[in-house]
């Protein structure tokens, strides 16, 4: 994930967090290497408007000035004074592609006074700043209409009603914000999963108390109680400092009576997400006493990796006709579903590599097959005449094997197979109301932390959070991803726990790379690989793998070329990593 340029400036300079939403603000700034401390708002004392600005471009400047690091002080100069004073925009903030219009409604409404005019505001809105420092994605067209008035002195025009949201640009808030994930786990497992968040990037200073306060505040509102929280009863118990021996501080209070194994996976939360943003070490504070006992500073290096992966063992599938291969020889995997005893039109293994699932073409219908990969594959009959490639839930219990399969029937039912104690496979309910309008689903892919599914709906992407309670199953706070450029989507994978990759009937775009929360967009190269493309895996640490009408092909850079690793890789189709 892409780091703002401050990290830079970081690593030379860290000042001191002076002061969360709610703790007192007198601590002062410690400077460390540097007298470089020039506050974000130190340069716009001598900044006003021009003189003489139409309103048309009174209204671009108001947008281009805004800078919540601020209070938005320069932006209120373009303000009527009586309002500036009292001028305060939610803490949702709009984003709009750099290229928006500023234009005079009709002259039929248009005030009689010629000094006031309305000015209509015009973009297209890639998405929103929420409360809780996410992203939302959008892709609907922006609209407001301001109103200006003339000052009666220096007949300058000035904005009298501004909106009750902020409105920046992508540009601008690419600038002003720091990108950042931070994490919280998988239930019942020490999988950490990234949560991607934007703060202010300026002050400087404010930064790691910024990270942390955005931290404490919890998951999401979109990923929520598909995770599990560490941290929830934590509070800061006084301002996050660089102490005397240049440690970065985080004192905390209300954790003391969590558990030891508790108390730790809240310093991992807490030193991933400061461990980019600190010079020197950070030290975890509980009640003035060591946050993890014989623990106190810590440093990046202290953190195991925990992650959802795979075995490097296991190379990956694909489908030679109706038999399932390996993808890296095109060899027949052993057992029935690689002599091509099941006519299989898609499949599955799961993270684990011990279960495989495959989709058999039963002539009016398909049926779903599910057991070892080597063995008899147990017949699941969904009632169903289509049916999405499987998808595995993980469980990374040491030793077990994952017991539960997802997939889609007849374009609209999101169904779950589960391992029952007497060891048959039987379906069980997803709650999937949140899906409804958003059209026939031809693919769906579980995360392999298992918190998350990507979605493809209606030929576009939706990742939804998953919610398990001890008795129900739910898809919660779906959203569509690059809802203006991502239409014509065919295949769907997870090439990270924060990333998605994408097979698209584009010309332009046959292969593209997506944050998780939809803020950008990156597109592999065309070269070698000609359209159409109609499937596509990843997974971390491996190359992306698509499949055309020629065969399979795979790169491991979004301007590498893609290549065929063998010519048995051109008679090969459906590639998928284990997940």
């Amino acid at each position: 994930m892409r780091r703002r340029w401050v990290l830079a400036l970081l690593g030379c300079v860290l000042l001191v967090a002076s002061g969360c939403a709610n703790m007192p603000k007198e601590t002062d700034p410690q400077v460390i290497g540097s007298e470089d401390t020039a506050d974000a708002g130190d340069a716009l004392d001598d900044i006003r408007p021009a003189q003489n600005l139409s309103p048309y471009d009174t209204v671009r400047k108001f947008v281009l000035s805004a800078q919540e690091a601020t209070d938005y002080k320069e932006a209120r100069l373009y303000l009527a004074k009586d309002v500036a004073k009292d001028w305060q925009p939610s803490s949702s903030i709009v984003i709009l592609r750099d290229q928006f219009s500023t234009l005079p409604v009709d002259a039929a409404r248009q005030p009689k006074d010629p000094d006031e005019t309305i000015i209509r505001l015009r973009g297209r809105r890639i998405g929103a700043l929420g409360s809780d420092n996410a992203f939302i994605p959008g892709g609907e067209t922006y609209e407001i209409e301001i109103s200006l008035r003339r000052t009666p002195g220096g007949r300058q025009w000035r904005i009298v009603d501004p909106p009750t949201e902020m409105i920046t640009t992508e540009s601008q808030f690419i600038e002003n914000y720091y990108q950042l994930p931070l994490y919280f786990f998988a239930p019942d497992s020490t999988v950490r999963v990234p949560d991607p968040r934007y703060v202010l990037a300026q002050p400087r200073e404010g930064l790691p108390a910024r990270i942390v306060d955005a931290l404490l505040q919890g998951p999401s509102d979109a990923l929520g109680t598909a995770v599990r929280n560490p941290l929830q009863k934590a509070k800061l118990d006084t301002n996050v400092t660089v102490n005397n021996e240049g440690a970065l501080e985080v004192p905390l209070t209300g954790v003391a009576e969590e558990s030891a194994a508790t108390r730790r996976l809240m310093a991992f939360q807490l030193v991933m997400a400061l461990d980019p943003v600190a010079t020197n070490r950070i030290r975890l504070l509980s009640d003035g006493s060591d946050l993890v006992s014989g623990h106190r500073d810590w440093r990046g290096t202290d953190i195991p990796a925990v992650n959802a992966t795979m075995s490097a063992d296991l190379p990956g599938l694909a489908l030679y006709g109706d038999q399932v291969v390996r993808l890296d020889n095109a060899e027949a995997i052993a057992g029935p579903a690689g002599d091509g005893a099941y006519d299989v039109i898609s499949a599955a293994q799961s993270v684990d590599g011990g279960r495989l699932a495959v989709v058999e073409d039963a002539r009016k219908r398909v049926r779903l097959r599910i057991g070892s990969p080597e063995g008899e594959l147990s017949a699941v009959d969904l009632n169903a005449k289509r049916m999405t490639r499987p998808t595995w839930r993980p469980l990374y219990s040491d030793g077990a094997a994952s017991n539960e399969v997802w997939t889609v029937t007849n374009r609209k039912k999101v169904v779950r197979v589960a391992l029952t104690l007497d060891g048959t496979w039987e379906a069980q309910q997803v709650d999937d109301t949140a899906l409804e309008g958003f059209g026939p689903i031809t693919a769906l892919r579980l995360s392999r932390d298992g918190t998350r599914a990507a979605i493809v709906a209606d030929n576009q992407l939706v990742v939804a959070s998953v919610v398990r309670t001890s008795d129900a199953v739910r898809l919660r706070a779906p959203r569509i991803l690059q809802p203006e450029t991502l239409t014509e989507i065919v295949d769907v994978d997870w090439q990270g726990q924060d990333t998605l990759v994408m097979a698209t009937r584009s010309s332009i775009r046959p292969v593209v790379r997506v944050p998780v929360d939809g803020f950008g967009l990156a597109t592999y190269t065309t070269s070698n690989l000609e359209p159409p493309v109609s499937g596509v895996t990843g997974a971390p640490g491996r190359p992306v793998v698509a499949a055309n009408d020629g065969g399979l092909w795979q790169t491991s850079d979004l301007t590498e070329v893609w290549r065929q690793s063998s010519r048995d890789l051109s008679l090969l189709s459906s590639p998928f990593y284990p997940g």
